[in-house]
């Protein structure tokens, strides 16, 4: 088309105009659905991903295995979700804009070679220069603060839920102004963090402006003399400058796409170290206590010593006992000698130390402060399984003590954040509703009516040796015995001693 003008060739001229509208009206089309199907693309690949990673941070309880490690890493949901979802989306462009960039070369490699062979080979030794260059000098610094600053912001974002959480007990301790300076101090670290990203990203762009600009008139130099010449045209030098900064482009997109790249790599090194930990919490931590399934429905507890998972604390030594089908036990002791520990072993959560647990693969447990899921009252009173009729929950209302739940919250579906609107002591309850509705084989009761009063509390245990054949209860209450036929107390030193209920309160009654 420029050779045409140049030389006045109007035939020409059309002729080049008229092909140049049928590129536009298949390119275009063509390009809408390639962006259309690199969308689907990035769209399925994060629902894959983020489903695959959802599936191992549940599988093996390793989110809680995570929290429990002081070195675990930081912020896992915010790795799920946002780390993800930038990592998939760069990740794809990354990935298009490369393929582009090499059917580009492809396409000029040709028209260049044959107007300009010694500045295709100049070209090629340029781009190899300038990417290593900036990958020296640049990709590593870039990556470490991008990854800094997606950790001091997601670090930021965890404090503020923390006190949503708590904003109750920080109201209560008018501790407005120490989390606000605490949420200030991480903004400030966050933002230092930013500014040091930001004046890297300076001394870089400086850098790609440099070498972007130090080629333009390189073409028209080392052509112009040929040209003058009469050996090629104008629109041959118009092409091959064309040509030189389309592959020079693809050439260096290293260079000029470095800022991608190092945020696609620290994305990449967070997503790869939440994996390796999922995977290796999944595959299990040493610990040498040997859990098998009870044959009777019970709880068998042979020669266990079990110790915190860092090993910081003995829990028990050497520890036997049975608990068969219709009978109970109640753990007493002074505040931190384990007893929660002990429930903990039961459960499968901390396997640190020796011995063996049988247990069933049906076991329930009730927490001091009952997790309260998103959802309807139904999905409260029935968490985590799928809910019964609604007669029976109505009955399971009763039951606990709570008959005018449904009239106060609206109906079994009504939706609520239930973990503020119910106290603690109605959440206790809702939580007992739940056992009485599995029917477990054993259940285990930690502090789970701590928050209620004498007279609820026996009401609730008297369902309870109704409706379960074995349960485990952790309590500071002693007159508790009275619902359980065995009494485990802690004698101090990692040391455990067992009593019939009865001979338990006779001593309590004596004073001994």
């Amino acid at each position: 088309m420029h050779s045409s003008l140049s030389e006045k060739q109007q035939a020409g001229f059309f002729a080049a105009v008229r092909d140049f509208v049928v590129i536009i009206i298949v390119a275009a089309p063509l390009f809408a659905v390639t962006d259309y199907v690199d969308s689907c693309l990035a769209v399925a690949w994060r629902r894959w991903l983020t489903q695959h990673m959802i599936r191992c941070y549940f599988a093996h309880h390793s989110y809680y295995a995570l929290k429990l490690d002081p070195q675990a890493l930081d912020n896992p949901d915010q790795r799920i979700c946002e780390d993800v979802r930038n990592y998939v989306n760069a990740s794809v462009m990354l990935t298009v804009s490369v393929m582009r960039k090499l059917l580009n070369c492809l396409a000029f490699t040709g028209v260049l070679w044959s107007l300009a062979p010694g500045l295709a080979v100049f070209l090629v030794f340029y781009a190899v220069g300038g990417t290593w260059i900036t990958a020296a000098g640049f990709g590593r610094r870039l990556m470490r603060l991008t990854y800094s600053v997606l950790q001091r912001e997601a670090d930021l974002r965890f404090a503020l839920v923390r006190v949503r959480e708590n904003a109750e007990s920080i109201a209560f301790f008018s501790g407005d102004l120490r989390e606000s300076q605490m949420a200030g101090a991480r903004l400030a670290r966050t933002i230092a963090t930013i500014f040091g990203k930001v004046r890297w990203e300076a001394y870089l762009s400086l850098w790609q402006n440099t070498y972007a600009y130090a080629t333009i008139l390189l073409p028209s130099l080392l052509l112009c003399r040929r040209y003058f010449a009469g050996e090629i045209r104008y629109g041959d030098i118009s092409q091959a400058a064309f040509a030189f900064h389309t592959i020079e482009g693809a050439l260096s997109y290293i260079v000029t796409h470095l800022s991608d790249i190092s945020q696609l790599a620290a994305q990449t090194d967070r997503l790869e170290a939440l994996l390796a930990a999922l995977v290796h919490h999944a595959e299990g931590l040493p610990g040498g206590v040997h859990r098998k399934p009870s044959t009777d429905g019970g709880i068998a507890l042979q020669d266990l010593t079990l110790t915190t998972p860092r090993g910081e604390q003995t829990v028990c030594r050497g520890l036997t006992l049975a608990l068969a089908p219709g009978q109970s036990l109640l753990i007493v002791g002074p505040s931190g000698v384990g007893k929660t520990s002990l429930m903990r072993a039961m459960a499968g959560l901390w396997s640190s130390g020796s011995g063996t647990i049988a247990a069933p693969a049906d076991m329930f447990f009730l927490p001091q402060r009952p997790y309260m899921p998103l959802g309807s009252l139904r999905e409260q009173l029935t968490f985590p399984d799928s809910p019964p009729l609604d007669a029976e929950l109505r009955d399971l209302l009763t039951t606990v003590c709570l008959p005018n739940l449904l009239s106060r919250v609206g109906g079994l579906d009504a939706e609520a954040d239930w973990a503020h609107m119910l106290s603690l002591g109605e959440q206790q309850r809702v939580s007992f509703a739940r056992l009485l509705h599995h029917k477990p084989e054993v259940a285990f009761l930690d502090e789970a009516t701590s928050a209620l009063d004498t007279t609820t509390e026996r009401a609730l245990y008297k369902h309870l040796q109704r409706h379960c054949r074995c349960y485990i209860s952790i309590a500071h209450r002693k007159q508790l015995a009275t619902f359980h036929t065995h009494v485990l107390e802690a004698a101090g030193d990692g040391t455990w001693v067992v009593h019939e209920a009865a001979a338990y309160l006779r001593g309590l009654g004596s004073g001994e």
